[in-house]
This record gives structure tokens, sequence and C-alpha cells, in this order.
């Protein structure tokens, strides 16, 4: 059993029932969100598998990228240039559309000091922001908590995961987050009639009883999706305004701007995209994978714009870590460490954070990877006091320096 699995199952024993929340319960983040009036939303995407930040935000002008990364390497004259050092994967046309637009902030050099190698351990990482890896929950789970104490009522769509698998970054001790398809068309009771729907929700509705504790986190998480069955119905009615890529990725995000158009209480969303473990043919996967991500980030922003609602969201991308300087003989990358964070909205600072790598020899760490140059729990604290008015102390349980990447 993999140890946060275990941690899990902690935190069935400690947490405390989730009475079934009110589906028009009062806003749970407005008296947080002090420095603006307008809700806002962060939507915090994992790029699965470890993303190589090298080969998507590239330092093209340095002679020495072309020398190590050789086949690997990116051409310079294909590179979407940021400015005279640094570029963008050719597949991000549209997150390069954004930068133009003044949308985007890159800050280079993220990680922790001891860095961890294994998937597992570093998504636990970056999840729970503990690099100790002592902490049983979330970051998100408990800026949720933070930000609802004294809410009897919250909202189920406060904070939710949208595809599959749950993210534990929004395991919390007293909010459960709401696990929903990437289409709501697949978000259903599995009843026969309104009599068996009836009987159903009495079950799920049972208070859990601190027995089986698999049982009672079971119950809150069905009555966590209960609590949203309304909602999504709601949104599912909403016609998108533009027209998306037939992706599961695309599709979550989709889902994600109804939900926000229903739900001006939608505060904290996690998604999950693609399998970036390119330890072998890297070229084409990553360049599919990107111009997925790609594809689906440009419909969304164009959905929120249509809508109204672009002021009001800001996406982080991150991965559990980069990947190595140097290619492996498959014509691929194994496991690396800093990485290339991007931030997406209008209330971002438009500008690249860090200094692009030079990837000489004395710079490289741990015989050959990039060198941490900001602590990933200042992103974090930013995100959580810059943008959801949430105070970071409490979560992190320490203080950050602000990165300023936030207008």
């Amino acid at each position: 059993m993999h140890r946060f699995d275990e941690r899990r199952r902690q935190l069935l024993r400690a947490g405390t029932a989730l009475g079934l929340g009110a589906a028009t319960g009062m806003g749970v983040l407005r008296q947080a969100v002090a420095a603006s009036t307008t809700p806002r939303t962060l939507i915090a995407i994992h790029l699965a598998g470890g993303n190589d930040s090298l080969n998507t935000v590239i330092p093209y002008a340095t002679p020495a990228y072309a020398r190590i990364r050789g086949t690997l390497a990116i051409p310079a004259d294909s590179v979407l240039k940021l400015d005279g050092r640094t570029g963008l994967n050719p597949a991000l046309k549209g997150l390069k559309a954004l930068w133009d637009r003044k949308r985007v902030a890159v800050v280079h050099g993220v990680g922790y000091p001891d860095f961890d190698y294994s998937h597992f351990q570093a998504m636990e990482i970056f999840w729970t922001a503990d690099p100790a890896r002592s902490t049983v929950t979330g970051w998100l789970g408990r800026a949720i908590d933070t930000a609802t104490v004294g809410t009897t009522r919250p909202d189920p769509l406060t904070g939710m995961a949208i595809g599959s698998g749950m993210q534990p970054s929004l395991i919390a001790q007293r909010f459960t987050a709401p696990q929903l398809p990437a289409d709501p068309a697949g978000f259903w009771l599995p009843s026969v009639n309104s009599r068996h729907n009836a009987a159903l929700e009495q079950v799920l509705q049972q208070p859990a009883a601190g027995i089986n504790y698999l049982y009672d986190g079971f119950l809150r998480s069905a009555q966590s999706a209960l609590g949203a069955y309304d909602q999504v119905l709601e949104a599912k009615a909403l016609t998108p305004g533009v027209t998306y890529p037939d992706t599961a990725f695309a599709k979550s995000l989709r889902f994600a701007t109804q939900l926000m158009r229903s739900d001006q209480d939608v505060r904290i969303v996690t998604l999950s995209q693609g399998a970036y473990d390119t330890h072998e043919n890297q070229l084409p996967t990553h360049a599919r994978l990107l111009g997925e991500l790609d594809a689906g980030l440009s419909a969304f922003f164009a959905d929120l714009d249509r809508n109204g609602l672009a002021n009001r969201v800001l996406v982080l991308l991150w991965s559990e870590f980069s990947r190595r300087v140097l290619p492996n003989a498959n014509a691929g990358t194994d496991h690396g460490a800093a990485q290339a964070m991007v931030l997406i909205g209008p209330g971002v600072r438009p500008a690249i954070f860090g200094t692009a790598p030079t990837l000489a020899d004395d710079e490289l760490v741990e015989g050959g990877n990039l060198p941490m140059q900001f602590d990933f729990r200042r992103i974090y604290a930013e995100t959580l006091g810059g943008w959801l008015g949430i105070d970071p102390r409490p979560v992190l349980g320490a203080s950050f320096p602000a990165l300023d990447v936030l207008l």
C-alpha cells in the first residue's frame, strides 16, 4: 500500500462527518476575498507524469541547449519567442497568444530543497505543500477549511475535482470535495424510477457513524456529490460559448466554465492532463500532449471571455517534477527536478520570473538537473493570499515571501 493511501485512511479516521450541504448555501469564500468584489476561482491543472520544462519553456538563446539536448532540442527558429532568451514550445500557440495579451506569467526553477525523484512522493509533496511529508491533508483542502470556519452549510461546489481521479490536494478535515466527471452527462444517480431515487437519497444522507471509517468516507463523498446534483444539472443545460476540442481534458474545462456560469461560489477546481512521463520517444509524445493542453486552454479562455468570466479565473499549471537535462538512450528524458510553473489569467503580472537556465556544468545539480530558484510554496502562498484572499500561513504552516506574480 502506498504511503499516501494510508494517509487518506488516517484522514477518514480523523475527520468529522460532513453534513449534506445545501445547494444554495451562503457564499463560502465571499468574505475571504477582500481584494475584490468579483468572485475568484483557482483552476489548478496537474501535468501528470513530470512535464519536461526545458522543452516547454525553452532557453532557445542558450548555446548549450541545442548541444546538450541534441535530437530532442527544439530548433530556435521554431520556438515561439517570449523575449530574447526564452520561448515556448511550438505546440503552445494559444498560450503564446495569451502571453501577447499579457495574461501569462512564467516562473523558472520552481522546486523545494532535497528534491524527491519518485512520482508518488513528489506528487504528495506538491499536493500537501509539505516537503517533510508529515501532513495528512492537502493544501487546497486546508484552504477551504480555513475559509469556511464557522460556515455550517458550505456550497458543495466550493472546491471540486473534475475528470478522472480525486486529487489529494483537496483532502480536508471538514469539507469533502465532490469528484465530477469530465462530461456532466455522466453525473447521474443510478436509480430506475423516482421511488428508487428517493430511497437512494435517503440512504446516502444518513450520518456517518464513526465505526466503519471506510464506509463513513464513502458517505461523505456521496453526500458531497448529492449536494452538488441540482447545480450540476443546471450547469449541464448551459450551452458553451465556443466549440471545445473532443478530449477529456477540454471537456473538463468546458464543464468548469458551465459550473462557474451557474454558481458564483465555485472557488477551487483541480484537473489533470496528460501522461508526461516521457522516458522514450519524447518529441512526438510531448508535442501531442502540449497541443492537447494548448487547444483546451485556448477554448477555455475564449469561453470565459465570451461569458465575462475571464477576470474571475487564475490557472496554475504544475507538475510533480521536470525532466533531466541530458536525454537518455531511448530518445527520452528521465525524472528531473525544478520546473517552470505557468500562471494564466488577466490577474497575473505578465513577465518571466527567475533566470533562464544556462545549462552550465556548475549550474546543474545532482548529476544533471535544473536547480531550484524559488520554493513552490511561495507561489502557493501568493495564490492563496493574493488571489483567493485566504491567509496562507495556517494553510502552509509558515510565511513565504511573495514573488509579485499577481497584479
